[in-house]
């Protein structure tokens, strides 16, 4: 009992919640910051510029209630986009729950024919209020 009683052997609850506070700060420091989201629209920037042009972002902005919304569609949604009628009338949708530091949703967009599925698109949002999945949508 006396090993189990001491906190040099044996830290406390509080002291194990605070060392891992202070790593999540240190490893994602920039996480959920101006830099990160400063670095993202050079990144969707990039991914447009190489001839894709698919990718949108809007920048989270707690101030003015604006969520964070990235919308990306590869070379192969954008085929199918073009080759498959019915993609742009039936689609369903398949969402990840929030499982990052960030709270994110990662939400695929489908499409089936009868050579199967096909992906129409992916967005990755900062809640899953009902307005914000409607935007994300007609993006």
């Amino acid at each position: 009992m006396e090993i189990l009683a001491d906190r040099v052997i044996n830290p406390d609850y509080n002291y194990i919640a605070n060392l891992f506070q202070k790593y999540k700060e240190e490893a994602l420091r920039s996480s959920n910051r101006k830099s990160m989201f400063k670095r993202l629209e050079v990144v969707v920037k990039d991914y447009n510029n190489l001839g894709h042009k698919k990718a949108v972002l809007q920048e989270y902005d707690a101030c003015v209630r604006k969520s964070f919304i990235l919308y990306i569609v590869t070379s192969l949604m954008s085929h199918v986009h073009e080759k498959i009628p019915q993609a742009g009338e039936l689609y369903y949708m398949d969402a990840s729950a929030s499982f990052d530091s960030l709270n994110t949703s990662i939400t695929f967009l489908y499409t089936s024919c009868m050579a199967g599925v096909f992906p129409l698109g992916l967005f990755v949002i900062s809640d899953e209020f009902e307005i914000i999945l409607e935007k994300a949508v007609i993006i």
